[in-house]
């Protein structure tokens, strides 16, 4: 349950997500450089006095979620392409997050539409005592009744202070081994992901990882990685980092030095670029919600 003071960081971090949202479909167009989205909007955030929860995920057609730039990307919005763009604000640790997928085929509506409407109804069954599985339900059938399918392995999640994924799923599909129920209080990202019925609807690791977090702050002996290490634990906490943001305070062949042996080490992990395994195109959105005892509040739109 949140506290006077954390209810209303999160409620203004929501109210930043839901200007952003309504700024977003301008920021994204083919031939645009996917590091000028991220950048854009990471801007925009702290402009509008929040910080960014973790970095911008841009997920061009099959690539469903985790890629954001790295240094020097040189990766581009190709045309006809589908882009899901999923950000989250913090204030004070206080989080929100989100997600919109913008297309440049018309064929791709549909699944779009799809992805926007399983999460409506959701965001309609959502109230105090809710199973979480049911809630799959839900979605699945939506997505179903469109002829598409949901990603089985990706899941919303309940939302605490400095904690994106603070230990409740709310999956895409039943859960028979999902009892858990929503609480008055908690706040919830409720996000259907979509694909094809022809394709396997879960998603895979690649081997690229472009998304952070700090370990541990023992274990490491460079003078230099620490303090990369020093400045990633100060900055970003528990929350997700990319590693263009460390080249505000280091030059980029001290802070790739850095990385590499603050992953050998262990002191930090990463997030790999999730696919879905047929390479098939995905489709996403999300809202962050607060429970009520007879429904929920939207939070960011």
């Amino acid at each position: 349950m949140l506290d006077a003071e954390g209810l209303e960081s999160t409620r203004k971090a929501g109210g930043i997500i839901a200007k952003l949202r309504k700024d977003l479909p301008r920021m994204v167009s083919p031939g645009r450089p996917v590091v000028k989205i991220c950048e854009e909007l990471e801007s925009k955030i702290r402009e509008l006095g929040g910080q960014p929860a973790f970095p911008v995920n841009v997920g061009i057609n099959e690539i469903a979620a985790h890629y954001t730039s790295p240094p020097a990307d040189t990766l581009t919005i190709p045309q006809g392409s589908m882009v899901k763009v999923d950000f989250g604000v913090h204030v004070n640790g206080y989080l929100a997050d989100t997600a919109v997928t913008v297309f440049f085929d018309p064929t791709f509506e549909p699944m779009a539409r799809a992805a926007t409407e399983a999460l409506d109804h959701a965001i309609k069954a959502f109230h105090a005592g809710v199973k979480l599985s049911d809630i799959g339900r839900i979605i699945q059938g939506t997505v179903e009744r469109y002829g598409f399918r949901p990603i089985s392995n990706l899941t919303g999640h309940s939302i605490e202070r400095y904690a994106i994924h603070a230990g409740k799923s709310v999956p895409n599909v039943p859960q028979l081994l999902n009892s858990s129920k929503a609480l008055e209080g908690e706040v919830y990202a409720i996000e259907p992901f979509v694909t094809l019925e022809s394709a396997a609807g879960s998603v895979a690791n690649l081997p690229d990882a472009y998304i952070y977090r700090f370990v541990k702050l023992k274990g490491v002996k460079n003078e230099e990685s620490k303090r990369v290490l020093e400045d990633i634990h100060k900055r970003f906490l528990t929350l997700p980092f990319a590693a263009r943001w460390l080249e505000t305070k280091f030059s980029r062949e001290v802070a790739t030095r850095g990385m590499k042996d603050l992953l050998e080490k262990k002191c930090i992990g990463s997030y790999p670029v999730l696919v879905e395994e047929t390479r098939k195109p995905v489709a996403q959105a999300e809202h962050t919600v607060l429970v009520g005892k007879d429904g929920c509040t939207i939070l960011t739109g």
